[in-house]
Parts: C-alpha cells; sequence; structure tokens
C-alpha cells in the first residue's frame, strides 16, 4: 500500500512541475512613482492561459478517478475470494478454521 501513496505523490510531482515552469518575468519598475506612465509603456497585463490548467485538472480527475476504481475492483475481488470460501466450508460441514 505504501508504494501506491509513494507512485501517487511521484505522479502529483510531475503534473505540477509544469506549472512551476510558468513563472512570470520579472518587470522593471518605473523609475519614479509620480511620474506619468503611458498605457502603452506600462507594464504588461499579466495572462494566465486556461488551457494547461484545464488539461491538468481533467488529468487529476481521471487519474483519482481511476485509481479508485481500481482500489474498488481489488476490494471486491477479495470479498469474492472470501464469500467462495466460506461457501465451500459451509458445502464441507462447517469444519473449523
Amino acid at each position: 500500500m505504501k508504494k501506491c501513496g509513494l507512485c501517487f505523490l511521484l505522479l502529483m510531482a510531475c503534473l505540477a512541475a509544469p506549472m512551476l515552469a510558468l513563472q512570470p518575468p520579472a518587470t522593471q519598475p518605473p523609475t519614479s512613482a509620480n511620474e506619468f506612465v503611458p498605457l502603452s509603456e506600462a507594464a504588461p497585463r499579466e495572462v494566465l492561459p486556461a488551457t494547461p490548467l484545464v488539461f491538468y485538472a481533467y488529468g487529476f480527475v481521471w487519474v483519482t478517478l481511476l485509481g479508485y476504481v481500481f482500489t474498488i475492483w481489488r476490494r471486491m475481488a477479495q470479498v469474492e475470494r472470501d464469500l467462495a470460501d466460506m461457501q465451500r466450508r459451509l458445502k464441507d460441514g462447517g469444519s473449523a478454521r
């Protein structure tokens, strides 16, 4: 079970790495705070493209959903094995464990 947690953390780190690379460039402050700066010379507006964010959000949801379904599948397989074992014991006359 510890391997699954480690794999999950590694996957989240890989998904978060591109977001860390999207750091905005450093801009120079105006020479004087009281000086008029035309809008055309002002610092560009900060624009964050939404496409990568949407991609990572959907990817995270799908990976989480698939992980959840996988764990339920494994638990159901264990329950089915336990039920088959119990039915076999009942057919054998209820012998002790």
